[in-house]
């Protein structure tokens, strides 16, 4: 944790009225960087949107799954749909992407609802997810607007250790170091021959998402980089 993260998580545990979830997430210290990933929690992540820009758009679906001693927990599996708020309307594309219907949604918790669950799941642990750049600002504003907090907490981002073997072609990833990365997760968890079944629903992606890291990481720990601080500095 940079010295900045630190002294806003303690800037925000002075606020008075923190829902007893919230100040238990920020009072709880960071996985240690030096052990190894292996003896790390970790939780992946997914959520389906209305769309890619945080500061418009909505978070309708949140899955989430546990990776403890180097495997996925499927007894700690949740998900739950998100209603938008009223009046926001979700669109066309939206829905043929993640195939999330108006009416399902209508009778969804409400995000105020749903936040104090994630944040308790997400204690002490790293977050893993698939593009961060994507996930992290829906996360950032939705605590923010909730808590006034950002969402402070190590991340590993399966999408940025893929990039990291793309671009080293003799690592043995058969593709050339002027290609483009492969950013899909469905593609790239394919290609380390994980199976692949529904795409876009919350909590099989973060079950696709958790399964990926636990790929790429083994191939780091095989490389002489086995700790959480490496996995991170590749990873985020």
């Amino acid at each position: 944790m940079d010295g900045l993260t630190r002294w806003r998580r303690r800037k925000a545990l002075e606020r008075t009225g923190l829902p007893p979830e919230v100040r238990a997430w920020l009072d709880a210290p960071w996985p240690d960087p030096d052990r190894s990933w292996r003896d790390t929690s970790f939780t992946a992540l997914d959520l389906e949107t209305s769309g890619l820009d945080a500061r418009r758009d909505q978070i309708l679906a949140i899955g989430t799954v546990d990776i403890e001693a180097g495997r996925v927990r499927m007894d700690t599996a949740w998900s739950t749909l998100v209603s938008p708020s009223p009046g926001h309307v979700v669109g066309v594309p939206s829905i043929r992407i993640h195939g999330l219907l108006p009416e399902r949604l209508m009778t969804a918790p409400r995000l105020a609802d749903v936040l104090p669950v994630l944040i308790s799941r997400l204690k002490g642990r790293v977050l893993v997810v698939h593009v961060a750049d994507v996930d992290r600002p829906f996360l950032a504003r939705a605590f923010q607007g909730a808590w006034g907090c950002g969402a402070w907490m190590p991340i590993v981002d399966t999408a940025r250790l893929a990039a990291f073997f793309d671009s080293h072609p003799h690592l043995g990833t058969g593709r050339e170091a002027d290609e483009t990365p492969l950013r899909r997760l469905a593609d790239i968890a394919r290609g380390v021959g994980i199976p692949v079944g529904r795409q876009h629903d919350a909590l099989a992606d973060a079950l696709i998402c958790a399964q990926l890291m636990l790929a790429l990481a083994t191939r780091l720990e095989a490389m002489g980089m086995g700790s959480l601080g490496g996995l991170r500095r590749v990873g985020t």
